[in-house]
């Protein structure tokens, strides 16, 4: 029996085929799992790797499923009756409309669905642009449209007097609004609004609609009751309408209206309660707002949990746009740099849309009837808890460290108390990295990252306590070796009545008191820490406010050595050992909890599992599997993932990952590529779906192919972070090169993006062990790059190189020989590996002047060099630029297929690529 199924097993194996670029294509991706809030339907998007996708709608307790074509974004109601999502046009009828230029409004455009869970039945509605259904309650359902829906029940045509004259075409702003309730008959539609609001409960939509009518815009805020299905005009008149917000239950709303006709229009504020007629809050002449300041269009609007209160955006009056009277010849067009600036220009310009926007929270107490402007210019950012209740609200000033930030690098802030009701400010700490404001807000919790310790501050008292200076751990990132101050490892979450405040270590939750008059106490008693297992708090209810400390929670569980995980319970009232509901050799994701049941769902993956959906109950006694979502990988090569360790030069122990291909035999030779970045052997259960790349190698693709892929952990010495790269890389390839005869020492090769191609870029100046290395976006010379600007953030690259990533831990000027021992292009003389670039013309991150320099110095020294600048494209490939991602593939393909494996070379690397050939001819063929 034991010769027949090996056998047979053998005879399997060789019908499985390697991957190719073609699998790309098709590999289907699980996205967006959802479960309804009773627990029994299971939604989630199936997408292959380019084309059109599905959505899948599954009942798990009668295993029906339904699979409907190009169905994403789905929404479920609260009722667990129906769901409701967008449907795209066929991809070949979306590439036809790019190809051929079509206009706009020519395009093919989405659809709605909704989909009934009891009947199996699907609506559609053509040219859908948005929609909303409400969050609890009611399975109404929402959306924008701008095709002709034809409904009787269509009452919302505007009485004004017909104009006869013939109008000019105007830019269409505004769509049919459809309102549906799956079940009725009639399909009601509104026309021209421009925009909509469902109240939680489902009870009311908020909508506004206008129309110009020769010259004058006729505009309307509307009310549509679900429980009658009638529509009431609560406001009219001339003007335009702008954000809108209704509250919780329904019975209260808020609207901007304005009159200009110019436009950066001054807007004024409305309440709606009950039945009562539109109230003018605020307006440009309101004493409670600062002087010449207005309600802004620009910022969020919306009510308290209770209703109680009305939150919304203020900014000085926009000003009239000065009239251009010089031709463009005639103005000065110029930045001016100022040492006395607080950001850099570069950062400045990134920002000024966002700036030109800014607007400043301000409140209105309903019961009151009183407006208090909670922020300013001098604390412009005010935030409230979650459900706007409370006595206080928390500002965040990051102003006094902006302009150092660009050499430190820290995220400092000052925090304020801001109390809702008077907009008093009160400090409560200054330049810290993060603080949390209880949601009692009897005390607000920080981290000092200067001597590591938490401490909370009284809001009555403003009395500062060190809640963690007893304990005998460190808070913060252990494993932290760039020089800077090791961040928190963070917050879990509070008890109620602020009672207390749950923090991580590395391993394990402790309980804090943030009254100081219990001791900090180890919830998981240490169990963490002894067994190198990480303790995490799951958050099952997106709308907790507290951690309960009278029934278990759930907690996620890695083990960091075997980087095992799992998940474990604990009841969070006194230190205990966690009770283990499940481990295993697998990565677990997207962890999510019904509603009003006690199912969970969860993805489960390892290296060889494909991330599909499981279905445990709240206590993890029984699980199974709900999706099947990628049978094809049966009938391809894969491969394993191995853990390995070894002792580095300085005498640390390391860990890496050894990925082999499924065929493997050990008594052969196989070309080994060694790719890393920074410490990634906590991957180890992580599943990698067969894809192009955007800047890294694809590991089953190339185990299904022969090679063995290498992912060594790195650690780092402070300045000195090419050789620490070095120490570390090099002695995991020695220590494998040693203890395994199959890896193939003449045919390997180093391949790294971002830092882990400035690596990439640095080893090949040092060694010459490896037949061929690819570096993507490697910074190549630390003293050019040190003043340079990351044109992403607008930030200088100073503080990369001092404090961050880089860890040279110096002032180009304090220690200019670690920016010159670090960086290759002063050492390219050494080079003697075959490399391979890609480094693109919009990358923020690293200049792509950096793999310039580096190109040209090598082209010089006649070295094996080739440069890949793909067009308009960022550090990393876009996600959709899947044209540049194949091609980015093949050719990397190519290039290691030739050096490691000896394949003919394809002509782009025999003799380039014309730049007159651009356009038509790709070079990649072998000759």
């Amino acid at each position: 029996m034991f010769l027949v199924w090996f056998a047979a097993g053998v005879f399997a194996q060789q019908e499985k085929k390697p991957l190719t670029f073609d699998n790309f294509n098709t590999w289907k991706h699980i996205r967006q799992p959802q479960i309804s809030e009773n627990g029994q339907y299971l939604v989630y998007e199936l997408k292959p790797g380019h084309g059109d996708g599905s959505l899948i709608i599954k009942d798990m307790a009668s295993n029906y499923i339904d699979t409907i074509a190009r169905g994403y974004g789905a929404k479920l109601a609260g009722n667990s009756s129906i769901v409701t999502f967008k449907i795209k046009p066929p991809l070949a009828l979306r590439r036809e409309a790019e190809v051929k230029k079509f206009k706009k409004d020519k395009q093919p455009k989405d659809s709605i669905g909704i989909y009934s869970f009891k009947t199996h039945s699907l609506v559609k509605y053509p040219n859908a642009e948005s929609f909303e259904i409400p969050e609890e309650g009611a399975d109404w359902v929402a959306f924008l449209s701008d095709g002709k829906i034809e409904s009787p029940a269509d009452t919302t045509k505007t009485d004004q007097p017909k104009d006869t004259k013939k109008k000019k075409k105007e830019k269409k702003e505004s769509g049919n609004l459809v309102v549906v309730k799956p079940g009725l008959t009639d399909t009601l539609v509104f026309r021209d609004v421009k925009s909509y609001s469902w109240s939680k409960n489902g009870q009311t939509l908020m909508f506004t609609a206008g129309k110009k009518d020769s010259t004058v815009n006729l505009a309307s805020v509307n009310y549509f009751d679900t429980k009658t299905s009638q529509r009431r005009v609560v406001y009219s008149g001339e003007g335009f309408p702008g954000k809108i917000a209704v509250s919780e239950a329904g019975d209260r709303g808020a609207f901007l209206f304005s009159k200009d006709t110019v436009e950066n229009k001054t807007y004024d504020l409305y309440l709606l309660a009950n039945d009562a007629e539109p109230k003018l809050i605020a307006d440009t002449v309101t004493a409670t707002l600062p002087k010449d300041w207005a309600p802004s269009e620009n910022g969020k609007m919306n009510f308290s949990k209770d209703g109680k209160r009305l939150f919304f955006g203020t900014a000085p009056k926009p000003e009239p746009e000065p009239e251009d009277s010089l031709m463009s010849s005639e103005k000065a067009r110029l930045d001016i740099w100022a040492w006395t600036d607080k950001e850099l220009q570069p950062r400045q310009k990134i920002n000024l849309k966002k700036e030109k926007k800014r607007t400043y929270l301000a409140v209105y107490d309903i019961e009151k009837g009183n407006i208090t402007q909670l922020a300013d210019k001098d604390l412009k950012m005010v935030r409230t808890k979650r459900t706007g209740e409370g006595e206080y609200a928390y500002g965040v000033d990051p102003v006094p460290y902006e302009r150092a930030m660009s050499w430190t690098g820290l995220d400092r802030d000052d925090y304020y108390l801001v109390n809702i009701s008077t907009g008093e400010k009160k400090l409560l700490v200054k330049g810290i990295m993060r603080g949390w404001l209880g949601p009692d807000q009897r005390y607000f919790v920080y981290y000092n990252w200067q001597d590591s310790i938490y401490y909370s501050v009284n809001t009555k008292t403003m009395q500062a306590l060190a809640l963690t200076s007893q304990v005998n751990v460190l808070m913060c990132n252990e494993l932290n070796d760039m020089p800077t101050p090791a961040g928190p490892y963070g917050v879990a979450g509070w008890a109620k009545d602020d009672k207390y405040v749950f923090v991580y270590d590395r391993y394990d939750i402790w309980r804090l008191d943030p009254s100081g008059k219990e001791q900090p106490a180890n919830l998981t008693e240490g169990y963490g820490r002894k067994h190198q297992m990480k303790f995490r708090y799951v958050k099952l209810d997106p709308e907790e406010e507290y951690i309960s400390t009278k029934t278990p929670v759930l907690l996620s569980v890695f083990q960091e050595k075997t980087k095992q995980a799992g998940y474990a319970s604990l009841r969070m009232n006194k230190p205990a050992t966690p009770n283990m509901l499940l481990l295993g050799d697998y990565t677990f994701r997207n962890t999510a909890k019904a509603k009003n049941a006690k199912q969970i769902i969860f993805t489960r993956e390892s290296f060889t599992d494909y991330p599909d959906v499981w279905k445990t109950n709240d206590r993890f006694a029984n699980y199974q599997k709900e999706t099947e979502a990628d049978p094809q990988q049966k009938d391809y090569l894969w491969g394993s993932a191995e853990l390995v360790s070894w002792t580095n030069l300085d005498g640390v122990q390391l860990q890496g990952l050894l990925y082999k291909p499924e065929n493997f035999d050990p008594s052969k030779k196989y070309p080994m590529m060694v790719y890393f970045y920074e410490r990634s052997s906590d991957s180890f259960h992580r599943y990698w779906t067969p894809s192009p790349s955007r800047s890294i190698i694809n590991k089953p693709f190339y185990t299904s192919n022969g090679y063995l892929v290498f992912v060594p952990d790195i650690v780092y010495t402070t300045g000195y972070p090419g050789q620490s790269a070095y120490d570390c890389i090099m002695s995991g390839v020695h220590a494998l090169m040693e203890k395994y005869s199959f890896v193939d020492a003449k045919h390997m090769a180093l391949q790294g993006q971002s830092w882990g191609g400035y690596q990439t870029a640095y080893l090949v100046t040092q060694t010459n062990l490896f037949a061929a290395a690819m570096a993507g976006a490697p910074v190549s010379n630390m003293t050019s790059a040190y003043g340079g600007i990351r044109w992403g953030s607008g930030l200088s690259r100073m503080f990369q190189y001092e404090h961050s990533q880089s860890r040279l831990g110096g002032t180009l000027w304090n220690k200019p020989w670690r920016y010159i021992e670090n960086s290759p292009l002063f050492y390219a003389d050494k080079v003697h590996t075959p490399l391979l670039m890609m480094h693109n013309d919009h990358d923020t991150a690293v200049p792509w002047y950096q793999g310039i320099e580096f190109f040209v110095a090598l082209r010089r020294l006649n070295q094996p060099v080739w440069m890949l600048s793909y067009n308009d494209e960022p550090h990393n490939l876009k996600a959709d630029s899947w044209g540049d991602r194949m091609d980015l593939s093949i050719r990397m393909k190519q290039f290691f297929d030739h050096y490691l494996k000896g394949a003919p070379e394809p002509r782009w690397m025999k003799s380039g690529r014309p730049a007159i050939d651009k356009d038509t001819d790709d070079a990649m063929e072998i000759r």
